[in-house]
């Protein structure tokens, strides 16, 4: 992971980015910081019992689980899992989607974590052939794409998410959950919101998503019709329950770390850097690298930011996790070969 600016927040170190207004004012910090100064705490007690509701709600209605849980091997579907599990005491069954650029150690982590948990797991393995094709289309496709290249996992994410719950639908099971972080679930406009004004942002965040999951459907039936089923108009059919844990409560990433290392023997995977804050699949390295050559921040950089703004990381952890970045250059180069892009020049054209 590279800067492209020594121009920093010095508050929540993310880069200034002018182009998608992100500006540091005469002390040095960011419009972001700014603006999250102004906005209101969530009520998370009434968050809470809207999440207990839910889920007493729907617990007993499937004949042998309560709930599909995504898992990663990560921090966040960890502490999802051993809450829904230790705390709520429900039926769970875990299930990863293997889109063949992920880490042997996510599939290991995540075995170990529902073995700790006594869950079974069920691997989801995607066509690699169509991966291939689905991954180069995201890349490569020009009218989707944003500078930052997170489109990629947008509509990746979305992907994945409907794959659990056409399993869940399947197999009889009315809840999903989901180990997204509090900055993903507001990104793919699925956030639990009480107050006005967030809601209203919500709702257009809502329709801007909506939009973007047709065009993607247009072009796909353009170019590649095979891959129509992969941008799905709605996360869940009918009859499953989307949950996301991590909008209910405050999102506290150190202490579910220390609480799943010991509860569970937890050990954090590190694919992008020595100090695990966060971690991705292989593709990561690359629209990372990508928005890099672009001079944009990438989500990744606003999702730590942002969790530095609200105190669940610190800035000198954040700072750690860049400083300790692992040099993926060979990584870069594997991908774009296997992908059958001529080279990393080509994503970056106008």
């Amino acid at each position: 992971m590279q800067f492209f600016t020594e121009r920093r927040c010095k508050r929540c170190y993310i880069q200034e980015d002018v182009e998608n207004g992100i500006t540091l004012d005469e002390k040095g910090i960011c419009s972001l910081c700014r603006q999250a100064q102004e906005e209101r705490e969530p009520d998370w007690m009434l968050l809470r019992n809207v999440f207990e509701d839910t889920i007493e709600k729907e617990r007993g209605k499937g004949e042998k689980y309560d709930g599909v849980v995504m898992m990663s091997g990560g921090k966040d579907s960890a502490y999802l899992a051993c809450t829904l599990r230790r705390k709520y005491g429900l039926r769970l069954i875990g299930f990863i989607n293997d889109i063949h650029y992920e880490y042997s150690q996510t599939f290991e982590g995540a075995k170990n974590i529902c073995d700790k948990l006594d869950m079974p797991l069920y691997v989801n393995r995607f066509d690699e052939d169509m991966m291939r094709k689905y991954f180069k289309f995201l890349f490569t496709s020009k009218e989707l794409r944003d500078s930052g290249f997170g489109h990629v996992c947008n509509y990746c994410g979305r992907m994945m998410i409907r794959a659990a719950a056409d399993f869940a639908k399947e197999n009889g099971v009315p809840m999903v959950f989901s180990g997204h972080n509090p900055d993903q679930i507001s990104g793919m406009g699925e956030r639990y919101e009480t107050d006005p004004t967030r809601i209203a942002k919500q709702n257009a965040l809502r329709d801007m998503i909506t939009q973007t999951v047709v065009d993607a459907r247009e072009l796909s039936e353009q170019r590649a019709p095979e891959l129509m089923d992969k941008f799905p108009m709605e996360l869940f059919p009918e009859g499953v329950k989307g949950v996301f844990m991590y909008q209910y409560f405050p999102y506290k990433p150190v202490e579910m770390m220390e609480y799943i290392k010991k509860e569970i023997d937890w050990k954090p995977m590190k694919t992008m850097s020595d100090t695990y804050i966060a971690s991705g699949c292989k593709l990561a390295h690359l629209w990372i690298y990508l928005a890099y050559r672009n001079k944009t921040v990438n989500y990744v950089d606003k999702e730590l930011s942002a969790q530095v703004r609200r105190g669940t990381l610190s800035k000198k952890l954040v700072k750690e996790f860049y400083e300790n970045a692992y040099d993926s250059s060979e990584m870069i180069d594997e991908i774009v070969a296997d992908l059958g892009i001529d080279s990393v020049e080509q994503l970056l054209e106008d």
